[in-house]
């Protein structure tokens, strides 16, 4: 199965929801300002995310840890 290739921006705010930090913290001020809510949606089609909360999924945090084993 190869791997979901994910913005930084996906990345940063995926990483946060994982470890449980506010979704924007480290997104550039262009991130926050204009596409915050596509990015989150983003993360939902791609079921990394559920929620009106936008709490990770399995698959979510899974990315994770297949990147600290491919690494």
């Amino acid at each position: 199965m190869s791997k979901l290739r994910l913005s930084p921006a996906q990345r940063t705010m995926l990483h946060n929801a994982v470890n449980g930090k506010p979704l924007l913290l480290g997104l550039t001020r262009t991130s926050v300002s204009h596409r915050t809510h596509s990015t989150a949606q983003a993360l939902h089609r791609a079921g990394m995310l559920y929620g009106i909360d936008h709490k990770p999924t399995a698959a979510g945090i899974a990315y994770f840890k297949a990147t600290a084993l491919s690494d």
